[in-house]
């Protein structure tokens, strides 16, 4: 009996229930099993219910454990099932998280679309969308940390489905503008920090913090809403970046031994920060590095203390931006868009790229712990910035603790997000990101 389609849009047939209402979400641009040469593409399977629930515990897992941690038996514990039941739904593993980066990918567009209500203002889909990405009941996703950990066909079709979650969100962005909601002159790259933001929180949200999730969530949207200068206070005009030359003599000035070792971290950073832990081999950074992998056990007896050393010059290198500024005694502003600045115009320079944090959970628990403790250190310090900025009057009374991570989120992800794409120069980015930190969507209507 061939199937028929029930009032809910899915097919109904004799041996089992298909979920295709949004199937076209999963699609990608050119799926195929084979080319014609032979070669593997990419193939989208049909979700039944058992397939869903498996992505559910399968992306609850990679987000916490991360793609290198995680193996198929432990998906399978999860949904209790035996490990070959898995293969049914997905070819390996690799297939596995790349239906999780589809299925994430696709409730960033359902919400999007949920939000997007006829008769309200460009705001306030915005702050709907928001806030509903993260409610307490919302659905878990995949954090996009590994997408080049993923064969070349994969990961190129996630990161183009990506960057077409940012264009929705810039139309709604856009149609704010056009309403007089919203203040934004760029609204693609208000999109990319906004989906960069809420990428991050997973990260640092707690549930047994000092805050609770509605406080968190009621802390993020007023800062990305109002922004955190001073509303009665009128905005700066964007001030001249600062010379690079201080950062980059220093990296110039190591001897010929320190340079090629800070080389070495340079390009293994570059390699963990978009093919993860589990897609970088000390192989591929030997041979990029141009030396052999001996070079590489010289200094690293494995890949963990060499993603560990990378961190630590990451760290390293946004400490130093920090003394620099402060060396500068800068204002609440101009201090806040140079710190964006010089973070991403020196991750295209040797003394990047800037290290992103999402490979953490690779390192054994005591290199992790001693590392975030460094980390704290680094926020706490920041977090003093935008205090005595709040009493200086220049900073609205917000809690510093969310302002700092919203804006870590927004820059976090620039290595991903614009390793191919060049349509920006990393200044007029790291403007745009600022002046949604500082100055929010919301128009300012009188300022002094």
């Amino acid at each position: 009996m061939p199937p028929s389609r029930s009032r809910n849009g899915t097919f109904v047939g004799p041996n089992r229930r298909l979920k295709v209402a949004c199937r076209e979400d999963y699609l990608p641009s050119g799926s195929a099993s084979r080319n014609r040469k032979g070669h593997r593409s990419l193939q989208v399977a049909a979700l039944t219910d058992r397939a869903e629930a498996i992505l559910v515990a399968a992306s609850r897992l990679f987000a916490r454990h991360s793609y290198a941690n995680v193996t198929m038996e432990q998906v399978a514990a999860t949904v209790q099932a035996v490990p070959g039941a898995l293969y049914h739904h997905f070819r390996d593993k690799e297939d596995l998280i790349f239906h999780c980066y589809l299925r994430g990918l696709a409730i960033y567009r359902r919400e999007m679309e949920a939000a997007a209500e006829p008769g309200i203002d460009g705001l306030e889909i915005v702050r709907r969308f928001v806030r509903g990405r993260l409610r307490p009941e919302g659905q878990r996703m995949i954090l996009f940390t590994d997408i080049d950990a993923l064969a070349a066909p994969y990961g190129s079709e996630v990161h183009a489905k990506r960057w077409q979650n940012a264009a929705r969100l810039a139309d709604i962005l856009q149609r704010g503008v056009a309403d007089g909601s919203i203040a934004c002159d760029e609204p693609l790259l208000t999109a990319v920090a906004l989906i960069s933001m809420l990428d991050w929180v997973p990260f640092w949200l707690s549930e047994r913090d000092y805050y609770t999730r509605q406080q968190a969530i009621d802390a993020i949207d007023d800062i990305i809403t109002h922004g955190v200068y001073r509303r009665e206070i009128a905005v700066p005009e964007m001030p001249e970046p600062l010379s690079l030359a201080p950062f980059l003599e220093a990296r110039a000035s190591l001897n010929k031994r320190a340079a090629k070792f800070d080389r070495m971290l340079s390009i293994a950073s570059d390699s963990f920060n978009r093919r993860g832990a589990s897609g970088t081999s000390l192989e591929s950074i030997a041979a990029d590095a141009g030396i052999t992998r001996a070079g590489i056990y010289y200094h690293f007896s494995e890949k963990e203390n060499l993603l560990l050393a990378c961190l630590r010059r990451g760290l390293a290198g946004e400490i130093a931006i920090r003394e620099h500024l402060q060396e500068h005694s800068l204002g609440a502003f101009e201090h806040t868009v140079q710190r964006i600045r010089l973070l991403l115009m020196l991750h295209d320079t040797p003394c990047g790229p800037k290290a992103t944090y999402h490979n953490i959970n690779y390192l054994s628990d005591a290199d992790r712990k001693a590392y975030v403790g460094q980390v704290l250190a680094s926020i706490r310090q920041s977090q003093s910035s935008y205090q005595s900025w709040i009493d200086e009057g220049r900073i609205r009374r917000i809690d510093t603790y969310f302002a700092e991570r919203i804006l870590t989120g927004m820059v976090h992800w620039y290595p991903i997000w614009f390793k191919t794409r060049r349509d920006w120069p990393p200044a007029q980015v790291a403007d745009h990101f600022a002046r949604l930190f500082l100055s929010g969507l919301k128009p300012r209507r009188h300022p002094a």
